[in-house]
Formats: structure tokens, sequence, C-alpha cells
């Protein structure tokens, strides 16, 4: 499902795991136990949607620096997950 661009929050939902953070954890052991090339194409197009996610964070709270500044750690909490 994160390869069709569902948020976390909405695979938590459709899954039932009860929260985006345990959507996030399956999503990490997915990758971890896919191929190396698998890997390697999951771990790349998840760094895209990454980016494009801090583009639209910074876009939009640029004037509400507290809220810009969390929201990036999060994306950045994302990014360091990744294997």
């Amino acid at each position: 499902m994160r390869e069709t661009g569902a948020p976390y929050s909405t695979i938590a939902l459709r899954l039932e795991l009860g929260r985006a953070v345990d959507a996030h954890k399956a999503f990490i052991r997915a990758v971890r136990s896919s191929t190396e090339d698998e890997q390697r194409r999951l771990v790349a197009n998840e760094l895209e949607r990454l980016e494009q996610l801090e583009h639209r964070i910074t876009a939009r709270d640029a004037g509400q620096p507290d809220k810009l500044e969390h929201r990036l750690l999060g994306v950045a909490n994302l990014r360091d997950a990744l294997p």
C-alpha cells in the first residue's frame, strides 16, 4: 500500500494496526525482508515520497517555525529508519 502512496495512517486503518507508527514498522520489516534489488527500489521510492512531503511541509508551515521544526524532525526520523 505504501507503494501506491498511501499514508501510514491510512495503511494502519486498512490493516487494523491501530497506529500509523505500527504501519511504518510493518513497512520497514517488509523492506528489510525484501531482496536486495527490491529493497533498493523500495527505499528509493520512499526517499522520493519523503522528499515531496518535506517540500509540502516547508511550504505549508513556513510561517510557524516551531511546527515546521517538529514536522521536519518527524520526516528525518522516517528517513533514518530506512535500511
